[in-house]
């Protein structure tokens, strides 16, 4: 295996070499707790998740960490605005995470730490990068990083220290405009816990830098987030983590990129967030996740208009295929993820590991996956079941390897039947009673009708075929 990720820290196309044979160490950063979760936390989730599977599909043992932020100034906010606590808070909002991600099917990681757990491991790196002096105390118990002690600051991010803004707390103890939080003071109302500098809370950048250093040591194989949190989260991470260790923080650092709806932002304020839970209510979250895939985790996504139909389009012409070769017998027996491509045995495996290989390009790796299915379809209909049973292994191991086939193909297909229906407002029943009356329309040779009632129904979701054994419908 030859895996290479584009690393953000030198911009160029980078192997993964793991620390150890055969282990790969993640770190992923989680969500902040405070809200629910929307279509641009799906991305990081799922980008996360596809290189979780294919590490582990590839034959490498995997130890995955993905946190999560209970105390920050939103959650704080958003609790005192609902009248609980900010514990309570997070843990309904956590309780809805997990839900959200076994939605998007993504697979648990191998540990999940929540900030406030670790308090200890933050206030233990904090007294080290003190006493080296990377760190000081001011008066009000806050504790400030020293940026200019740390001279390859903005290394990450590719940005000069004298080109920066302000940081994020305004404070007239501060020795530079730019030195961020690592301790913040307590205040009236707030959490807090006690330090050697006085009772407290910690800053947002330290929770993932203790986090990684318990679960997984110093380096890191690979880091990883949404590209949002390269400039200030992980540029902190990376200065205060090698400042206290005097080692490099994390190997390879990759970002996804963000989601678009048009020319427009994703934006509470614009009105056009869309949370996980409303999208997957509309249809199954394989769906989103090959809308997510057909475009490089790199490249910015536009959610607007009907993207996500084209997810559910391609997920249902998967679907369709595989569950034709079922209805025939030749569904393949449940084989485990791991190792799962390993070994690839045939031409169109070898061409979709290369594609995946090469920065998890799953877009041009689908695009093999595609051609697959109409070679499928093609033996299918030549009844040639040797071909097709091999075909069919072959797909439902790939598809594995990017978490799309959560359930089986008709499952998934009747799912999304549903959803269409729901929206179309139609019933089973009352698209019954329509195909009825087109073929009494055809019967009376009133060929007009039957030409309305089929594009009335397309309007409304709902695709006729005709076959040798009569009319059979989709929803669309």
């Amino acid at each position: 295996m030859a895996l290479v990720l584009t690393n953000t820290l030198s911009g160029k196309k980078e192997p993964l070499v793991p620390r150890e044979t055969g282990h790969v160490r993640l770190y992923w950063c989680g969500v902040t707790v405070y809200a629910p979760c929307h279509v641009g936390h799906a991305r990081a989730l799922i980008a996360a998740d596809v290189l979780y599977r294919w590490l582990r599909a590839r034959g490498l043992r995997v130890t995955f960490v993905r946190n999560f932020t209970d105390v920050d100034d939103k959650i704080i906010r958003r609790a005192n605005e609902e009248g609980i606590t900010a514990t309570a808070l997070a843990e309904r909002e956590i309780a809805a995470f997990q839900r959200d991600a076994a939605a998007l099917g993504c697979l648990t990681p191998t540990h999940e730490p929540r900030a406030t757990h670790h308090i200890d491991d933050m206030v233990a790196m904090i007294g080290r990068l003190v006493e080296r002096g990377f760190a000081y105390p001011v008066p009000g118990g806050s504790v400030y990083f020293r940026v200019r002690k740390f001279p390859e600051y903005g290394k990450l991010s590719h940005r000069r220290l004298e080109d920066m803004e302000a940081g994020e707390e305004i404070d007239a103890g501060k020795e530079h405009q730019s030195d961020f939080a690592l301790w913040k003071g307590e205040k009236p109302g707030e959490p807090a816990w006690p330090s050697p500098w006085g009772s407290g809370r910690p800053g947002w950048h330290i929770e993932c830098s203790a986090m990684a250093a318990r679960f997984l040591g110093q380096p890191l194989d690979v880091h990883g987030g949404g590209s949002d949190l390269v400039f200030p989260h992980h540029e902190n991470e990376l200065a205060q983590s090698e400042a206290d260790a005097g080692t490099v923080f994390s190997r390879l650092w990759i970002h996804n990129g963000m989601i678009t709806f048009g020319t427009e932002k994703m934006s509470k304020s614009l009105g056009n967030v869309r949370n996980i839970a409303d999208v997957t209510a509309e249809v199954p979250g394989e769906a989103l996740r090959m809308l997510y895939l057909q475009t490089h985790y790199r490249a910015p996504l536009d959610f607007s208009g009907n993207r996500l139909d084209e997810g559910r389009r391609s997920l249902v012409r998967l679907c369709e295929a595989l569950a034709r070769a079922d209805e025939l017998g030749l569904a393949p027996a449940p084989r485990p993820l791991d190792g799962a491509m390993a070994e690839p045995s045939s031409d169109f495996e070898r061409r979709f590991c290369e594609a995946m290989d090469d920065d998890l390009n799953a877009a041009k790796a689908l695009g093999f996956a595609f051609d697959r299915i109409t070679d499928l379809n093609r033996a299918l209909d030549a009844e040639d079941r040797g071909a097709a049973a091999v075909m069919r292994d072959e797909l439902e191991r790939v598809s594995g390897a990017l978490g799309l086939l959560q359930k089986p193909p008709a499952v998934l297909l009747h799912a999304m039947n549903a959803h269409a229906r729901q929206r179309a407002g139609l019933s089973p029943s009352e698209v019954e009673a329509a195909i009825a009356a087109r073929q009494d329309a055809r019967k009376r040779k009133d060929f007009k009708e039957a030409d309305a009632i089929r594009a009335r129904l397309l309007t409304q979701g709902i695709v006729l075929e005709d076959g040798p054994g009569g009319t059979t419908w989709r929803a669309e």
